[in-house]
């Protein structure tokens, strides 16, 4: 295992020891990783529900970068705020909605059972979100090249899905 993924596994865990008892899923980007999916990571993503997100102020008073604050832009809203944990820039999106070039606001992403899974690190329950999600959601941002790598991977598994 990489020095990066350790740290990844590292904070993730140390995150979901926070939240646990809450409704959140990590997404992305981390999420696809911890689910074997070969990704570069960036940042940690993490999906909601409004009072997890609001909470999280709390949580992480320590670590705030931008407290959780209701925000709406061109494209997205959201429930938003960040965090610098083992310096690593963690994002909360609660109650999250993409807006469509039709103008139209997608489903809400809020980490309901639906939306995640329950995976295992170092005896750890963390919750990420279901491939199929992750799926959904890059194509809700037009992210087509992430989108395509994911399936390509998917694919070569000779597996539709990880979890079902």
């Amino acid at each position: 295992m990489s020095k990066r993924t350790e740290k990844l596994e590292e904070t993730v865990c140390f995150v979901a020891g926070k939240l646990k008892g809450k409704q959140y899923a990590f997404r992305g980007t981390a999420s696809l990783v911890l689910q074997g999916i070969d990704m570069n990571v960036d940042d940690i993503d993490i999906v909601c529900d409004k009072d997890t997100a609001l909470s999280a102020n709390k949580s992480f008073s320590e670590h705030v970068k931008d407290k959780v604050v209701f925000s709406e832009a061109d494209k997205y809203k959201s429930y938003l705020g960040s965090f610098v944990i083992n310096n690593v820039d963690v994002e909360i999106y609660g109650d999250w909605q993409i807006k469509n070039k039709d103008g139209q606001w997608s489903e809400m992403y809020s980490a309901s059972d639906d939306q995640r899974v329950a995976i295992e690190i170092d005896g750890i329950e963390v919750f990420v979100t279901k491939i199929e999600t992750e799926l959904e959601m890059f194509a809700a941002m037009g992210r087509w090249s992430a989108y395509h790598k994911i399936k390509k991977q998917l694919a070569s598994r000779k597996q539709p899905v990880l979890f079902k």
